[in-house]
């Protein structure tokens, strides 16, 4: 494979060997809890507390981001190398105290990680963005789960384990020194004119957690019910498939992959109802798991498409970030509650009603925009778009009539220097130079309603 080709398939070959590096780690880390713990401490700290951890550990990656000083990868290659350092001690110490603190150590490690390679996959790939990001994870999932088989299914608490993750921290650190390649213009439509990018990450932000919140209370009861026939890893193996479905249908249309992941959160649901029946809780257990695949995807996809567009790359682990700590809350809540179905079912459908009152918002923002009914209606909806004061925008009436200066400020009984200044207010709003351009751009923010 020449130069070229390895920098195009960069971003996949870095999420494969990234998320095979941090599931190896944690799951080997997960059992080697178990064995000098609780299973309900084991699941507090590699579950609950993991999750919260890599949110931070992606939070602080972006942070990064921001600062213009930081070198991504620089950032990248230290935490691998530390991942492998601390990934010895985390699963042969011999204390328990020793076995949390490395192991929390990892979890932070793992979003950075993370952050990194959603960086890379933001920054070079569009139009096949979410085929890219499926197949590396779903790549990773199915990895994890042959190395599961090794030593009779003894792998992850063997001293084996230790080399594979060395092995792939030298692996993953590889391949994050392939050179990348430049930036593609993005195909996918960014947010509409008339949207607010803060009020597009509060609505995508909410949906994700929420998102987040049903499908973990769901799976983690279906977990607990199938326990006794099925290890963890193997769900991963469900998981693959559906990831790769994912990404290929959200390639093919945003829209339809968001409308997958809301379909999905029915599943839990249907596992919530069906205690007592084991076989029926497996079947629907791994349909959850190929359906998680669908929300996988879009809740790094739409931040991603927006991150690259907005030339705001810091915001490209956002939904991971969210999706973590919904992950680790609803994790918490089904802990808590483990024992009341009624109280677990009720939480449950309260925060499914919340998500898809937020995703029909969100869906109306992104893909199905009322169109004005009037001009009334398109000079406000231009007014919000850039936050216009009620008096700039009794200027910008008068201003699109091509008043002068001096016949505003007698309509309106003000100064000339006060119509002036609200004038400036509405050139620097608008990044106009002059009264022309903001006739131009209302004119054409008119033409795209």
């Amino acid at each position: 494979m020449n130069r070229n080709r390895l920098s195009a398939v960069k971003s996949p070959l870095l999420i494969f060997c990234g998320f095979l590096l941090t599931s190896t780690g944690h799951l080997a880390w997960m059992y080697h809890l178990m064995e000098q713990t609780s299973a309900f401490l084991s699941f507090q700290l590699s579950t609950v507390a993991g999750y919260a951890l890599q949110a931070v550990g992606v939070g602080l990656f972006l942070l990064f981001l921001r600062n213009k000083r930081l070198r991504p990868r620089v950032t990248a290659i230290t935490a691998l190398m530390a991942y492998a350092a601390f990934s010895v001690p985390a699963v042969t110490e011999t204390s328990l105290l020793g076995t949390i603190v490395f192991g929390f150590l990892l979890s932070l490690l793992c979003g950075v990680i993370a952050g990194y390679y959603l960086y890379v996959l933001t920054r070079c790939h569009t139009s096949r963005r979410a085929l890219f990001f499926g197949a590396g994870y779903s790549a990773a999932t199915i990895g994890s789960w042959l190395l599961s088989l090794i030593d009779g299914g003894k792998f992850y608490t063997g001293n084996g384990v230790i080399l594979i993750c060395l092995v792939l921290s030298a692996l993953t650190i590889a391949v994050a020194c392939i050179p990348s390649p430049q930036p593609k213009k993005t195909t996918q439509p960014a947010l509409p004119q008339n949207v607010k990018a803060k009020t597009f990450l509060l609505v995508a932000g909410g949906v994700v957690l929420l998102f987040s919140l049903v499908n973990n209370i769901g799976f983690s009861y279906a977990a607990s019910e199938v326990q006794g026939g099925l290890r963890p890893e193997l769900s991963r193996l469900f998981y693959a498939v559906g990831l790769i479905a994912a990404g290929i249908v959200t390639d093919k249309s945003r829209k339809y992959g968001a409308v997958c992941a809301l379909a999905a959160l029915i599943l839990p649901f249907i596992v919530l109802a069906l205690k007592g029946e084991p076989l029926s809780s497996v079947v629907f257990w791994a349909l959850g798991y190929l359906a998680f695949g669908f929300y996988a995807v879009f809740r790094v996809i739409i931040f991603s498409d927006i991150a690259q567009s907005h030339d705001a790359l810091f915001l490209s682990g956002f939904g991971l970030l969210i999706g973590r700590c919904g992950d680790a809350l609803g994790s918490e809540i089904y802990a808590i509650a483990e024992k009341q179905q009624i109280i677990l079912t009720a939480v449950s459908a309260i925060l499914f009603i919340g998500a898809v009152f937020l995703f029909i918002k969100l869906f109306q923002l992104l893909y199905a925009p009322s169109l004005p009914k009037s001009e009334n209606d398109i000079f406000n909806r231009f007014a919000v778009q850039f936050e216009l004061t009620g008096k700039e925008q009794e200027v910008l009436r008068l201003l699109l009539d091509n008043k002068s200066n001096k016949e505003i400020s007698a309509l309106m009984c003000v100064s000339e220097n006060t119509v002036k200044f609200h004038v400036r207010n509405l050139l620097r709003k608008t990044s106009c130079k002059n009264r022309a351009e903001i006739k131009t751009a209302y004119h054409a923010a008119d033409c795209l309603s």
